[in-house]
């Protein structure tokens, strides 16, 4: 299954989760020139948990090899009970600090370790409800540029939130275009605006952020 959940690297529920050994090594990794940048995410399903693996600092998300994925074979070359593929997706930011940890190759792909999930994480296989906010500790700092567009979901108490990242299925490649193609809650806005200074949008295990997603399952971090 493809695209079974909106980037997991960006997406860590507020709920605890077994301590995993690939959770060891986890460092720092800042990664620049990345707006519009393709990548994908595999997830390893064991008996108590899910460990997501990227490629934003590997080998990106390259569609040949992406599309002739054996996520049978991806589970039992990994030991898990099942696997999952998720993307692609793209950033929407211009550069992130993110932790990501060991590296390893799913079927010809290489990508880090990322986040360590809860089995109920997984729940519907969708991610979070649409339009329902709620806390994600993980570390990970975003800029968004000056003078480069942001997209934005305004809450009903006023509260704006940032897209993260967007899935393939945006038309045309543009989240401008989301104005069109999602069906907002009651309350619930999207818009897009310029700033005029850097954007820096900060989160660690100590200072959670909020975040909301919509209905194309695409995540957005509350500003302060």
């Amino acid at each position: 299954m493809k695209g079974s959940l909106a980037a997991v690297a960006v997406v860590v529920w507020g709920m605890s989760a077994p301590t995993t050994s690939a959770q060891q090594g986890v460092s720092p990794v800042t990664l620049t020139d990345i707006r519009g940048m393709r990548f994908c995410e595999f997830l390893l399903i064991f008996d108590d948990h899910i460990d997501i693996y990227n490629t934003s600092n590997a080998d990106g998300c390259p569609e040949d090899k992406w599309m002739a994925m054996d996520t049978d074979s991806i589970a039992a070359n990994h030991g898990a009970g099942a696997a999952q593929l998720n993307g692609p997706h793209f950033w929407a930011m211009d550069q992130q600090t993110l932790g990501l940890g060991e590296t390893r190759t799913f079927g010809g792909i290489r990508a880090g370790y990322a986040a360590t999930l809860p089995l109920a994480a997984l729940g519907s296989g969708k991610g979070a409800d649409p339009y329902s906010p709620y806390v994600s500790a993980k570390l990970q700092t975003m800029v968004f540029r000056a003078g480069e567009p942001i997209y934005q979901l305004v809450g009903p108490d006023g509260g704006v939130y940032v897209l993260n990242a967007y899935g393939e299925e945006v038309t045309d490649g543009d989240p401008a275009n989301l104005a069109e193609q999602l069906s907002p809650a009651d309350g619930w806005q999207f818009q897009v605006s310029v700033p005029e200074e850097d954007l820096t949008i900060e989160g660690t295990s100590d200072t959670p952020v909020d975040m909301v997603g919509d209905d194309m399952h695409q995540y957005y971090t509350r500003m302060e």
